[in-house]
């Protein structure tokens, strides 16, 4: 399964990864901080699936209920 890259999110995260080690000047916090940043981003992108999962069940559920009236 061939899977596009977010071109935008992979510049964003270089930036970020850039000011941070600046900030810093040390390579061990930079990680930590972005290992962090990912973790967030990954569980918020969980949430947003199982949400627009759940609202689109409840979408079919009342075509089907219309369709039976």
């Amino acid at each position: 399964m061939k899977r596009l890259i977010n071109w935008k999110e992979f510049i964003v995260l270089f930036i970020v990864i850039g000011c941070i080690y600046y900030l810093t000047r040390s390579w061990f916090i930079t990680g930590g901080v972005l290992a962090i940043l990912l973790l967030i981003d990954g569980l918020l992108r969980q949430y947003d699936h199982k949400k627009r999962g759940e609202k689109r069940a409840e979408d079919i559920k009342k075509k089907l209920e219309e369709q039976d009236d």
